[in-house]
């Protein structure tokens, strides 16, 4: 999920400041345990968008929750898009703007009508997502990222835990877990549990869109500190978690992903935008089904402002 975006960064940073012997050991942990996905991912897609000039990098990174066994909780299965996000690095690394697609987004998918954007995964694969957001962004997609969202569990809990700020106190149905106001530390089924919610928030998946964010990037800020840098055992642990919760296209396998690594590291932190698309309410599908409608022309202007290298409005 949302976890690759910020974490890409820290793995690359991980490597440098550990040491080149060190920074490979712990660097491999991570690399070891990456699933490939097939060849044909993004090639076999149909009526994609022009190549750009220059080399602009896109990324796009789905955050997999496929609830079964003890991750089921309430029932809900079957494997869903519950992230949807597209990394877009500037054609001289100048700045990288992260846009996310909020999953409850009503969106056209071949052969099964209307339906929410996270069912694209469950419909199609990876290559149908893939095929949706290249469709939504007007962006030709380089690469692809494939996240479990369990990974947060094991993670967090290598770490010791991680702290956020809960802006009021919240109960998640499904579990029963009970979140304070305030700055709270989460770790393990918590930490999962905080960004898994989203009924009993005010926005909903919006809300749980920046709960995601604000979880990641505590869990960066954790993996960067002075003490866990200097512990790789420690560090081998969460690589090789993440790792083994990781499927990357066949091209970001090999020395792609370190030059992919190095591209997104070398962003300084203050270029680094992160945008939602927009959406007009909600409204309810004729079999039930609650559902945000998506500015779609909105997104592709905001793509497009990105892609010319203004800031978006």
């Amino acid at each position: 999920m949302t976890v690759f975006v910020r974490l890409l960064v820290a793995v690359a940073a991980v490597a440098v400041v550990a040491g080149l012997g060190v920074g490979w050991v712990v660097s491999s942990a991570f690399t070891d345990g990456v699933a490939t996905l097939p060849g044909d991912t993004l090639s076999g897609l149909a009526d994609r968008p022009a190549e750009e000039p220059g080399d602009p990098l896109t990324i796009l990174l789905i955050g997999s929750d496929e609830r079964t066994g003890e991750d089921a909780g309430s029932g809900v299965t079957g494997q869903r898009a519950d992230t949807i996000m597209v990394l877009r690095v500037a054609a001289d690394d100048s700045r990288i703007d992260v846009v996310s697609i909020p999953r409850d987004s009503w969106v056209p998918l071949p052969g099964h009508g209307e339906a929410k954007a996270n069912a694209s995964l469950a419909y199609g694969g990876v290559p149908m997502t893939a095929g949706l957001v290249e469709g939504l962004t007007g962006w030709r997609l380089d690469h692809v990222v494939l996240v479990d969202f369990t990974a947060v569990r094991e993670i967090t809990t290598h770490l010791g835990g991680v702290t956020v700020q809960n802006p009021f106190e919240t109960t998640d149905p499904r579990t029963g877990t009970t979140f304070a106001q305030g700055q709270i530390t989460v770790a393990g089924d918590d930490a999962l549990t905080w960004v898994r919610q989203r009924q009993g928030l005010d926005r909903g998946d919006l809300d749980r869109i920046d709960r995601q964010q604000q979880l990641l990037q505590a869990v960066v800020d954790e993996l960067l500190t002075p003490d866990t840098l200097a512990d790789p055992a420690r560090l081998r642990l969460v690589l090789t978690a993440l790792g083994s919760h990781v499927a990357l296209d066949a091209d970001l396998t090999g020395p792609e992903l370190p030059r992919v690594a190095g591209r997104v590291a070398a962003v300084p932190d203050d270029q680094r935008h992160f945008h939602t698309a927009k959406t007009d309410g909600s409204a309810r599908s004729a079999d039930g089904q609650e559902y945000l409608v998506l500015d779609k022309q909105d997104l592709l202007a905001l793509c497009a402002d990105i892609t010319a290298g203004k800031d978006p409005a």
